[in-house]
């Protein structure tokens, strides 16, 4: 209750000051942060204030001890260590288990923090619906020779997209002709909390090529819930566990139009500012790589595991140790929420000077054309 009680002071002390100066209906302010404490995802577990753990999983697979370490391999080939101890892990050494676990963050999966394990029973499986044709996960098929080629890449083919049909191409990525790296927010309802984060990449020529030759100008990186049929995106929902999550590649002229002329919405650039020629090669290469793994079983969380940390976890893996943005503000027990929330992120970057300003409104009157 403590715990509960210290978390809920933490959401209304970054959401309070905001919600006024925006006009926001105190009792909306309220609903969100009851639906936090709510959440079994909020609950804080008794580990060591210097463990962050962030990333939920729900996972089955063969537990083995090898050399006093707990490791879990999945059906799909992956291999965890898990943090349980030996005494209870032995209890299923050699036996199919399914485990409820946390990882630290998005690119630090090497450990497992285990919640719950029992043994897996196949019989007790339930057949869960297909995901939405709107998302796959990137598949990376190689990397040799300064050239990235990426399965998954949702490609535009056609100058009118619909929201049932879409293009998927295998992509040809060379980080070192990178241009410019920009922070995209696009706004959603209510806007004075949600909004979603994207980060898009502009490329010189041969930068970005399909499998037949055909040339994009930009890759996005959009990190999504991963729906599938039956559900919508909620941020209450997305507290608790409901929905997987995918790291997306598409061109940036497919996610444009999308965004203008399906869901009616508008895209807001920002030029990620004071990065060098390669450090703007290496995130391209790190955010391919992240985009790449395999997530299966891990879920997206509204604020410790969603679109936008995850682009400043990137973001982070080509700073020097001295500029990089903390995460968590008290580990594990409140995260940096100006990290996280959309509609804070960029003018905390900026003041980190990692944003430049705002470059204007991309929407159905000029998605056509190119980033700056």
């Amino acid at each position: 209750m403590f715990k509960q009680l210290l978390l809920s002071i933490s959401l209304v002390t970054v959401f309070q000051p905001f919600a006024s100066a925006q006009g926001i209906n105190p009792e909306a302010l309220q609903a969100l942060n009851a639906a936090a404490i709510e959440s079994q995802d909020i609950q804080v577990p008794d580990i060591p204030a210097d463990k962050k753990w962030g990333v939920s999983y729900l996972l089955n697979g063969v537990l083995s001890i090898q050399e006093k370490r707990v490791l879990l391999n999945t059906p799909d080939g992956r291999i965890f260590e898990l943090d349980l101890s030996l005494r209870k892990a032995r209890k299923y050494d050699g036996h199919s288990v399914k485990v409820e676990a946390k990882a630290k963050q998005a690119d630090d999966m090497s450990v497992l923090k285990i919640s719950d394990i029992e043994e897996y029973n196949p019989a007790a499986e339930v057949k869960l619906p297909a995901y939405l044709a709107k998302r796959r996960p990137a598949r990376l098929l190689a990397d040799s020779a300064g050239v990235m080629t990426v399965d998954n890449v949702r490609w535009l083919y056609n100058a009118k997209p619909t929201d049932e049909t879409f293009d998927w191409a295998t992509a040809a990525i060379k980080p070192e002709l990178v241009k410019e790296v920009y922070f995209i927010k696009k706004p959603f309802a209510p806007e004075w909390i949600a909004a979603h984060s994207l980060l898009a990449f502009t490329f010189e020529k041969g930068g970005l090529t399909d499998a037949k030759g055909n040339e994009s100008a930009a890759l996005a990186l959009s990190i999504e819930a991963f729906l599938r049929e039956g559900q919508t995106y909620d941020l209450k929902e997305g507290l608790r566990n409901k929905f997987g999550i995918v790291w997306m590649l598409t061109t940036w002229e497919d996610y444009a139009a999308r965004t203008a002329l399906v869901d009616k919405a508008r895209l807001i650039p920002y030029p990620v500012t004071n990065l060098s020629h390669r450090q703007k090669a290496d995130l391209v290469r790190e955010s391919v790589k992240l985009a790449g793994v395999n997530r299966e079983g891990e879920y997206y969380h509204t604020i410790t595991n969603n679109c936008t940390n995850n682009l400043l976890i990137a973001i982070n893996r080509v700073l020097p140790e001295n500029r990089r943005i903390h995460m968590w503000t008290i580990p594990y027990l409140a995260y940096n929420v100006r990290a996280t929330m959309p509609v804070m992120v960029p003018k905390y970057l900026q003041g980190k000077g990692l944003l430049g300003p705002e470059l204007g409104v991309i929407n159905e009157t000029n998605y056509q054309n190119p980033l700056p």
